[in-house]
Formats: structure tokens, C-alpha cells, sequence
């Protein structure tokens, strides 16, 4: 009787630990199954980012291109074509002359009035040392200084060509206008006379170059 009741008290606490530990198995289980809870400390989650809308690809619509309309062909006046030993110098009608009037005759220099300051006039100090004489044959002679040489000319009406001068290339000192002479002479376009002396128009500003009657010159 004793031996039975220990059976089953042996028989009670196997069940029993049995219960437990199904009962422990069981609470494990579900532990283990239960969702872990975030703890404070929660990452921040990212911002929402929104995909930036494309830009309205409007492209500028092309000017409104109008074809040029054929450029109006307005034709350009031409400059007055001067020829050549004449020019526009004198605003004055210049008198016509021959070479008659001109011709062995020694043409003295004495002076020289720019067009650019027509107040002025440059005086040459010693006229009888800067002669111009023409000849009938359509010669010219020029003293220039110490320099003298010849030359060709043409005269018709009042335009006048002096052709190249062969001339001496002597230094004639500080004080000499040789220079200036020689280099007025060969733009010489137009004659006229006035008040008995010549005038010669160097190039086509306006410039004039005075010549007085020297005497009679000899060929």
C-alpha cells in the first residue's frame, strides 16, 4: 500500500513537470513570436522625397522670320571724277588765259597762301631767287636757289601740267626755300592772272602760289 501511494505520487510530480514544462515551452514560444516593440530611439525616417515635376520644356517659339525684302538698289552718286591737271581749287571762274600771256616772261616767287588759313600769306624773302619761265616751245627753266633746271609744260585754258624737271640737287643752307618751292611745283594743276601776276594752284585744296612779273626773259 505504501509502495502505490509512491507510485503515484512519483506518477503526479512527472505529470506535473511535464505541465511545466510544456507550460514553460509554451510561454517561451510566444515570446519569442511577440513582436519586438521600437524603443524610443527610432531611426528618422528618410523625408518623403517627391520627384522633382520635369520642367515644361517649352521651347521659345522662333521669331516669325520675314525674308528680307531685296535691298532697294539706290544707286550711289560718284564722286565728280576731276581730271588730271585740273582741279577744284579756285571757287571763283577763273579767267581763261594762253600761253601768250605767260610765255618769256621771269616769273618771280613771292609768297604763298594756304587755303586752310587764307588770312595768311607766306612771303618769300628773296623773290629773284625763285623764278618759273615759260617758253613758246612748251618749255619751262626754274631757279630754285642755288638749283636750277627744265622741264615740259602743258596750258590749256587755265589748266596747267609741269612735266618732271631735271634739275641740279645742290644744299643751298638753312635759310632756303628751295625745298618748299620744288615740292609745290610739280602739283601744279591751274594758272590764272590777276592783277598782273600769276597764280598757280598747287593741288586741289585751294593753295595758291603768287608769281610777279620779273622782266623779259631770254630762252
Amino acid at each position: 500500500m505504501k509502495m502505490k501511494i509512491t507510485s503515484i505520487g512519483m506518477v503526479l510530480l512527472l505529470t506535473i513537470g511535464v505541465i511545466t514544462a510544456v507550460s514553460f515551452s509554451l510561454g517561451c514560444t510566444e515570446q519569442e513570436e511577440a513582436p519586438v516593440e521600437p524603443s524610443d530611439n527610432t531611426s528618422i525616417e528618410p523625408a518623403e522625397t517627391i520627384p522633382a515635376e520635369p520642367t515644361e520644356n517649352t521651347s521659345a517659339e522662333p521669331a516669325e522670320t520675314t525674308p528680307a525684302g531685296p535691298a532697294e538698289n539706290t544707286p550711289v552718286e560718284s564722286a565728280e571724277t576731276i581730271p588730271a591737271g585740273s582741279s577744284e581749287s579756285s571757287t571763283e571762274e577763273l579767267e581763261p588765259i594762253s600761253a601768250d600771256d605767260i610765255t618769256n616772261i621771269e616769273w618771280q616767287w613771292t609768297g604763298f597762301q594756304d587755303s586752310d588759313s587764307p588770312e595768311t600769306r607766306i612771303t618769300v624773302p628773296d623773290p629773284e631767287n625763285y623764278t618759273l619761265t615759260f617758253f613758246a616751245d612748251g618749255t619751262y627753266y626754274i631757279k630754285a636757289d642755288c638749283n636750277s633746271g627744265s622741264g615740259t609744260y602743258t596750258l590749256d585754258g587755265n589748266n596747267l601740267t609741269l612735266g618732271p624737271t631735271t634739275i641740279t640737287l645742290m644744299a643751298c643752307g638753312p635759310d632756303s626755300m628751295d625745298g618748299e618751292y620744288l615740292s609745290l611745283l610739280p602739283s601744279v594743276g591751274e594758272a590764272a592772272l590777276e592783277d598782273g601776276q600769276l597764280v598757280l594752284y598747287p593741288g586741289p585744296e585751294g593753295d595758291k602760289m603768287f608769281f610777279v612779273n620779273g622782266g623779259e626773259a631770254e630762252q
